[in-house]
């Protein structure tokens, strides 16, 4: 039942804590997902096939650290990459941009 909707409201169901136990378990899971590589990596398209590696690295390092960096130059097909930032924050802030 946890996640229906009944009306304009969105359902919760868990375990009954006490207050204390619940903060605890929200910030739990605030950390996990600030944490989150899955947050961190981004897909790239879209940009010039004669783009090297290192020049799309130096475009995205204005933003933040980058941690790791592949593109992928597929004959027939357009290029693209995968650019993973140290701070999900980060990446946030690249795909806002």
């Amino acid at each position: 039942m946890n996640g229906k909707v009944i009306g304009e409201k969105t359902l919760f169901v868990g375990p009954a804590l006490k207050k204390s136990e619940r903060e605890k378990e929200l910030a739990h899971e605030a950390y996990k997902y600030r944490s989150s590589k899955k947050r961190c990596n981004l897909y790239v398209k879209n940009f010039a096939a004669d783009t090297s590696e290192q020049s799309l690295k130096e475009l995205f390092e204005t933003f933040g650290e980058v941690e790791s960096m592949k593109l992928f130059k597929v004959e027939g097909r357009a290029p693209f990459a995968f650019v993973c930032f140290k701070s999900p924050d980060v990446a946030t802030q690249v795909k806002n941009a």
